[in-house]
């Protein structure tokens, strides 16, 4: 867990993460959440930039995601119709906390994560968020993996747009955020891609991130970055324990 301080309030930050399956050199799912807490807690502020750091040699470039790139203009229209099926790398869902009418209510917006092309030598991806009420907004903002000093391999950077709510009222402050990258077995964060075999399209689930042989001495470690709208700051890490003896090898 990680803290900041302001001239009036204090922003809390905790991580989560877990792997799936967590068995040194197999492919596996990354699951992160954030959960971000303000005291007082009508002191809420905004996130601007957030900035996941992941365990070295796990890279996204070496990953069986994101075979396929999704291009902003369609996303945009379309929403995720607008993407090729291999270019989903993740979905999640936000909880933002939000002034209405008076009081404070949660919204929970879900989120899809795709590949992007490339920018300036560096892999990018696209955040799409789609909320329904009492805040409509269909949102397409980027990210951008860049390297990491060790322990960590690489950061996945995204600037997170201010969202109005009411004339006068505090922007949407985000207070919990869960995200897959990969697929699932099953549930909300399961999808397929597809590719074509002997002349016949054929689906199949993606391979996730590459978990490395060998598992770093405590763990493999996770941190989180994150920026508010009056520039404090937060930080959290975590780490996923080593797997059992048994579960040490694909």
């Amino acid at each position: 867990t990680g803290f900041c301080a302001s001239a009036t309030a204090l922003q809390t930050a905790s991580l989560t993460a877990s792997l799936h399956p967590n068995r040194l050199g197999s492919p596996t799912t990354i699951e992160v959440a954030f959960k971000i807490r303000s005291i007082p807690p009508e002191d809420q502020m905004p996130l601007i930039d957030v900035g996941l750091q992941l365990p070295e040699e796990m890279g996204i470039a070496t990953s069986g995601l994101g075979l396929a790139n999704c291009q902003v203009p369609k996303l945009e229209e379309l929403g995720p119709k607008g993407c090729p099926v291999n270019a989903l790398m993740g979905r999640g869902i936000a909880t933002a906390e939000i002034p209405f009418a008076g009081e404070v209510i949660s919204e929970s917006a879900r989120i899809e994560l795709f590949s992007a092309p490339v920018k300036a030598n560096r892999l990018s991806l696209l955040v799409y968020v789609d909320a329904r009420s009492p805040v409509f907004a269909q949102l397409v903002f980027p990210a951008t993996v860049l390297p990491a000093s060790s322990p960590f391999g690489e950061t996945i950077d995204t600037s997170v747009p201010l969202v109005p709510t009411l004339p006068g009222a505090p922007d949407v402050a985000v207070t919990l955020f869960h995200m897959t990258i990969g697929a699932t077995s099953r549930g909300d964060g399961h999808f397929l891609y597809e590719r074509v075999s002997h002349g016949k399209r054929m689906m199949y689930s993606p391979k996730g991130l590459l978990l490395p042989p060998r598992c770093p001495k405590g763990g493999f470690p996770f941190q989180a970055h994150f920026v508010f709208s009056d520039q404090t700051t937060a930080t959290a890490r975590t780490s996923v324990p080593c797997p059992p003896h048994k579960d040490r090898t694909a």
